[in-house]
């Protein structure tokens, strides 16, 4: 009993570290992390040892099976559990093979009716840009913005206190918002319409307080010296997310206002019409940033004096999408003065074919949107125009691209998947890249303008990506050509890219709790001031 117990324990180590071997081999995020090498060299090493323990079990149930018929005992047979063993080993060492075998990946089925079959398979899928900071040198303002701007701001690492024990992007994702928390911020909540559909916006204002008591109440104040900074969310969020309450409450600590744009439809905020929430508005950004910088200003004006207070949008996750596509199309016509994007693709065409996101995190995000949103709230509406088919394969969606595709695009009568992700990105009128259309018929990409509307951008606009995202993968960015794109039109994008971060995460120190969202809310706090001290020492 004691050897089998033994035998037991060994095959059950023996299968999980040849797996996890596997992993470590053939892994995207894991193979950037640690390099191909490491990984087979542990895959090698786990599969001799896996391969000697089930060669001594199996010589030893021979021993038995011998001993056992010389005593007369017919009724033992060789242990299936040796069996199974041996063939847990051989799926493992053949999958792992299969998938090496297609790490160059290969191209999609043009003859697919379903757009995501299209799009080819990178296969392990590994980054072809370094991180760091980009920029155009030939812009003064944004060659001041860059030389201002704190190197902490685009540098993770554990040289700079990243946290050593997480080794991956799916670490650094999930993680911060399993342990992170942060205290409930106090709103003012205030409601401008967007005349193009007459829907009211929700906006949630967080003043900062005066720094005096009166008997337990503490004053809200508005301190014209500090930027202003206007937050739009994450899919199906708020703010009430926890990495936005820590912005606020970091920001209004040091005397900003920081106002919240509440996606409409999102946190039970009322709608009179049939236009729910999509990617690809921007109109709602606009009208918001047009009453902070008409507020802005007329305050500046009541005082008689310049406005002189900067406007700095912040985008997170789904929030940094609509962002960059608002600053992009808007060119010179933009209101906000600054504006940078946290994980947030440039084009999100290049998710289409981010199987592994698809797999692991996508489904996470897709039932807490179709549950709470979609059904809860907007059911009604998507009766009304999805057939019956349509919407109970909405039901059954497990990706946010298949969502998008059930409900999202018929909903709003997009032509197609691509065609939906193209307007929803401000890089999605090039012509993409990584040859990811090159088997889609149907592409009506411009190419009169090799960059498109992101060389539109007429303030500056950083981009704060880790590139080991594995909800956003690093082929959003656009291009394999950072630098070429910063310079394009008059160079007002930059790039902050960092080898490691996750979505929305970049936990800091031992203890990730104890910092909560502190690097990626410094970062978008230091990029604020390097462009109010630019601006003003350009004055």
């Amino acid at each position: 009993d004691v050897d089998n117990s033994c035998n037991n324990k060994d095959m059950f180590i023996s299968i999980v570290g040849l797996a996890s071997s596997a992993v470590l081999f053939t892994d995207s995020l894991y193979v950037y992390e640690f390099g191909r090498l490491f990984g087979f060299s542990l895959w090698c090493v786990a599969t001799v040892l896996a391969i000697r323990l089930a060669l001594s079990l199996r010589t030893n149930a021979s021993d038995n099976v011998m001993t056992r018929t010389k005593n007369k005992d017919s009724s033992i047979r060789m242990p299936n559990k040796n069996v199974m063993f041996q063939s847990a080993i051989l799926v493992c060492i053949s999958t792992t093979v299969v998938v090496y075998l297609q790490s160059k990946g290969h191209v999609g089925n043009p003859h697919s009716n379903a757009i995501l079959h299209q799009m080819p398979h990178p296969g392990i899928d590994l980054p072809t840009i370094e991180p760091g900071l980009y920029y155009s040198k030939s812009n003064p303002l944004v060659s001041s913005i860059a030389s201002n701007l704190k190197e902490s701001a685009y540098t993770y690492d554990v040289q700079h206190g990243a946290t050593p024990y997480l080794v991956s992007g799916d670490q650094r994702t999930g993680i911060p918002f399993i342990v992170n928390s942060v205290e409930d911020q106090q709103y003012m909540r205030v409601y401008v319409t967007n005349p193009s559909d007459s829907e009211h916006l929700a906006l949630d204002i967080a003043f900062p307080f005066d720094g005096f008591n009166y008997g337990g109440k503490r004053k809200l104040i508005h301190d014209s010296a500090n930027p202003v900074y206007l937050v739009l969310h994450g899919l199906n969020g708020g703010s009430h997310e926890e990495y936005v309450k820590d912005l606020v409450q970091r920001r209004r600590a040091e005397g900003s206002t920081v106002v919240v744009m509440i996606a409409r439809g999102m946190m039970d905020t009322a709608m009179s019409g049939w236009n729910v929430f999509h990617g690809a508005r921007t109109g709602d950004a606009d009208i918001a940033a047009r009453a902070l910088k008409k507020g802005l200003t007329s305050l500046a004006e009541s005082q008689s004096r310049p406005r002189r207070q900067v406007l700095v949008g912040v985008g997170y996750s789904m929030g940094a999408i609509v962002l960059s596509n608002y600053v992009a199309r808007s060119g010179e016509h933009c209101s906000l003065d600054a504006a940078i994007a946290v994980s947030g693709g440039l084009d999100m065409r290049q998710n289409l074919n981010f199987h592994r996101s698809m797999r692991l995190w996508q489904p996470m995000l897709t039932f807490g949107l179709r549950d709470d949103m979609l059904i809860a709230k907007y059911a009604r509406f998507y009766k009304q125009k999805l057939t019956r088919g349509q919407f109970l394969r909405m039901l059954r969606t497990t990706s946010v691209s298949a969502l998008d595709v059930e409900a999202i695009v018929t909903y709003n009568s997009f032509n197609d998947l691509v065609h939906y992700y193209s307007e929803m990105s401000a890089m999605g009128d090039r012509i993409a890249e990584f040859g990811l259309l090159d088997t889609y018929s149907n592409s009506s990409e411009c190419v009169a303008d090799e960059w498109g509307r992101i060389a539109n951008t007429s303030i500056p606009f950083a981009v704060l990506q880790a590139l080991d995202d594995p909800l956003v993968g690093w082929r959003t960015i656009g291009t394999d050509k950072p630098q070429e794109l910063v310079d394009s039109g008059n160079g007002n994008v930059m790039l902050l890219l960092t080898k490691a971060g996750g979505h929305v995460g970049w936990p800091l120190g031992l203890n990730p709790a104890a910092n909560s969202w502190k690097w990626m809310s410094d970062s978008v706090r230091d990029f604020a001031l390097a462009v109010d001290e630019s601006i003003r020492s350009m004055k």
